[in-house]
């Protein structure tokens, strides 16, 4: 099931991923920079293209609301597996803070 192309709560997206052992990571996530929130809702999109300049151009519907980056499916599927891999029984509210810990520190969360 792809969740691309569409705004989705963060809470949605991390109960998808989970239930789908993150087995399409084929997205990016765009939304306001800062803090992520269970219940904010999040463009969920592709990836940034390059220009001709080597400039990244984000997808339209990121770029047409001013949306910044936030994950790639690949990273944020990589935070998921790794929470799933330390505590099985991970509430959404683990997986959010795992999230917030690997955008400010580049590095996973320990459970």
């Amino acid at each position: 099931m792809s969740i691309k192309d569409n705004y989705m709560k963060l809470k949605d997206i991390i109960d998808i991923m989970v239930k789908s052992r993150c087995e399409d990571d084929n997205f990016c996530i765009y939304g306001s920079d800062g803090e992520l929130f269970g219940e904010k809702e999040y463009l969920v999109s592709g990836y940034p293209q390059l220009d001709e300049n080597d400039n990244e151009v984000y997808p339209q519907d990121a770029a047409s609301k001013g949306l910044s980056y936030i994950y790639s499916g690949e990273q944020f599927a990589d935070v998921i597996l790794s929470v799933i891999e330390q505590k099985p029984s991970a509430s959404n509210q683990d997986f959010i803070d795992a999230l917030n810990y690997y955008l400010e520190n580049d590095y996973f969360l320990d459970f």
